[in-house]
């Protein structure tokens, strides 16, 4: 249970970091919200889609979701032992239900395997069903830079 509780705390720290003084990109974190932990390496996030976040044909824009997928496992990532972000070496995303605005969608990410250079991790995007919206997968590489 108190390794439920760090890692929920770390996670909102993580994700507030992230958001404080953000100009770009980064802004939309800001309406995350963190709605579990199980372990380190395993956070539930959620997102109520909003105005701002569609494409022109009303629905959550692709681009987001692999904005969220990219963010949101790395900082999953982060929950674990030595909690650094890494650099992304692969990041993919599977598009299966579109999402309107007003909809709460939860982003489940998963620490599959973190070895001495790379760890993967999963994100499963669900609509409030349940129901699956997207899924992605996420490399990063955490090894000592080369110089």
């Amino acid at each position: 249970m108190a390794a439920c509780v760090r890692t929920l705390e770390a996670s909102r720290a993580i994700l507030s970091a992230i958001v404080s003084g953000a100009k770009g990109f980064d802004r939309v974190m800001a309406t995350v919200g963190v709605r579990s932990a199980r372990q380190p390496g395993d956070v539930s996030y959620e997102i109520k889609v909003e105005e701002s976040h569609l494409n022109r044909g009303g629905t959550l824009h692709g681009g987001l979701i692999a904005t969220l997928v990219d963010t949101l496992t790395t900082t999953t990532l982060m929950t674990t032992e030595g909690g650094q972000p890494g650099v992304s070496v692969e990041l993919s995303v599977s598009y299966m239900k579109a999402v309107r605005p007003g909809e709460t969608i939860s982003i489940e990410t998963s620490l599959l395997k973190k070895g001495k250079t790379l760890a993967f991790l999963i994100a499963d995007v669900k609509n409030a069903d349940g129901g699956m919206v997207a899924q992605g997968k996420h490399t990063k590489y955490i090894g000592s830079p080369k110089l």
